[in-house]
């Protein structure tokens, strides 16, 4: 058994990837006045525009030159917004059109802007509001006026809600540039044919570069049960990497593939790897559901799903030469979550949580540890 302790990642440490960024949505050439007024730009197809939703444009040249307001509709390569907050003058042709929030704007109840935090954000007015604090800074406010929803699709992949995912068709890639050390990346909650993981150092050039295929067929041997076995692949969700070896500056490339679905991935997590032990038989894990599942007087259920965590019960022998630095750890790390791994060769003993309790029964020359670890939402 070992644990993974997560490095947090960061907008400088996210060099690249091909979901979307809040920051970076789209473009325009579209000649158009600033003022308080319903503007249409003609912008790329495709991009995550919702109506309801708040953006601001700016020129690339001359920032201070803006507009900002909520989307009345987006179709193919017209968006349409109506801007209620402007700054700056002139019929400016370089529009960048991003997410954001405006001290100067009057958000309604219910109302979600995107903004960065250090790592960008969803957040949700929870009445009128007009001016005060950012939300990423209302929140801590005694009364706040913000709620924050959720990470932004790009980072729910490095946010602490492994329930939450990070989804796009076909493909998600990411470029970490991390800046330190690490020996493991963790992959947890994914739905994708194959990853693949690409380590470059500048000096040494590429150091590690493995695909790993997440369709498992068990019991598929042979064309005929290929095509008529009723057994179904199952595939792998939860996966540790832990034999890279350590290049300070190494740039990581990730590629998550799903050829004609929606690739999903719940957390990456980088980290250096700590042994706790040698997993002993007979350990113990499953998942604690959240739902609720109700029945009235004449047996009807009402179900509502919910999110669920997964827990951990194991022992593991451990050298006595060793103990002290094992409780020490256990210690240091009682509140942190960490990545623990159980038993690489399964997903269901791969766990984003923490250590709830742990005891050591100690012998003339090894200890047995029983460890119970909670897994995260």
């Amino acid at each position: 058994m070992f644990a993974v302790s997560p490095t947090t990642i960061t907008e400088a440490i996210l060099t690249d990837s091909n979901v979307p960024n809040v920051d970076d949505v789209g473009t325009s050439v579209t000649e158009l006045l600033i003022e308080v007024a319903e503007k249409t730009f003609t912008t790329q197809a495709g991009l995550p525009f919702v109506a309801g939703e708040w953006v601001k444009a700016y020129s690339t040249a001359t920032p201070a030159n803006y507009m900002y307001g909520k989307i009345v509709s987006y179709s193919g390569t017209t968006l349409v917004v109506d801007m209620t907050v402007n700054g700056g003058a002139g019929s400016p042709t370089d529009w960048k059109i991003s997410y954001g929030w405006d001290v100067g704007a009057s958000y309604l109840d219910g109302d979600q802007v995107q903004i960065s935090t250090g790592y960008q954000k969803i957040y949700e007015a929870l009445e009128n509001v007009l001016g005060g604090d950012s939300p990423g800074i209302d929140v801590d406010n005694e009364t706040p006026k913000w709620l924050e929803v959720s990470a932004t699709n790009r980072w729910k992949a490095f946010d602490t809600q492994t329930g939450t995912q990070t989804s796009q068709a076909t493909s998600i890639t990411y470029e970490i540039t991390l800046g330190s050390t690490f020996d493991s990346i963790a992959f947890l909650n994914m739905a994708a044919n194959t990853i693949q993981v690409i380590v470059t150092d500048p000096i040494a050039g590429e150091v590690y570069n493995e695909t790993t295929k997440l369709v498992v067929w068990e019991n598929i041997t042979d064309w005929y049960s290929y095509f008529f076995s009723t057994d179904v692949p199952y595939k792998i969700t939860d996966f540790v990497i832990n034999d890279i070896t350590p290049y300070l500056n190494a740039v990581t490339d990730i590629i998550l593939s799903y050829s004609g679905g929606t690739a999903k991935i719940g957390n990456i997590i980088f980290g250096n790897k700590t042994t706790i032990g040698a997993t002993q038989k007979e350990p113990s894990f499953g998942v604690t559901d959240y739902s609720t599942k109700e029945v009235d007087d004449f047996g009807n259920w009402a179900i509502v799903e919910r999110t669920f965590s997964k827990w951990m019960n194991c022992r593991v022998k451990v050298d006595n030469s060793y103990i002290d630095y094992l409780e020490r750890f256990l210690a240091l790390y009682r509140a942190t979550t960490l990545v623990w791994v159980g038993d690489e060769n399964y997903s269901s003993m791969v766990i984003y949580g923490f250590c709830k309790d742990h005891k050591a029964v100690a012998g003339d020359n090894v200890t047995f540890v029983n460890l119970s670890i909670e897994g995260l939402t």
